[in-house]
């Protein structure tokens, strides 16, 4: 029974790895001046920095825009994460993880 979850629950990561790499995850600044992708397993896939920023001539503010953009597209892909992963426990257990409480003990 034992060896029956675990290996549910190995398949179940399995397939959660593989949903979250065809996650894309699109996020850009208000200015439109940088854009960036990120996969459900939040890699970076694609980064795009515009000329204008650029021309500016103020590192600072690039450097705030990209932190600010790339930190929204984590954030997002940590929560699909947790989406798909939630859906999968589904799956795998009768109540999510939840019904792991009487488990053992």
């Amino acid at each position: 029974m034992l060896g029956d979850l675990v290996n549910r629950i190995q398949g179940a990561k399995l397939e959660a790895q593989e949903k979250l790499k065809n996650v894309v995850i699109t996020k850009s600044d208000l200015n439109g001046w940088v854009t960036v992708q990120v996969n459900g397993q939040r890699k970076i896939t694609d980064l795009k920095v515009s000329k204008e920023i650029i021309e500016k001539g103020e590192p600072e503010l690039l450097e705030d825009v990209l932190t600010n953009v790339l930190n929204d597209a984590i954030e997002e892909a940590a929560n699909r994460e947790k989406e798909v992963m939630e859906e999968i426990a589904k799956d795998v257990m009768p109540g999510g993880l939840g019904g792991l409480k009487g488990l053992f003990g």
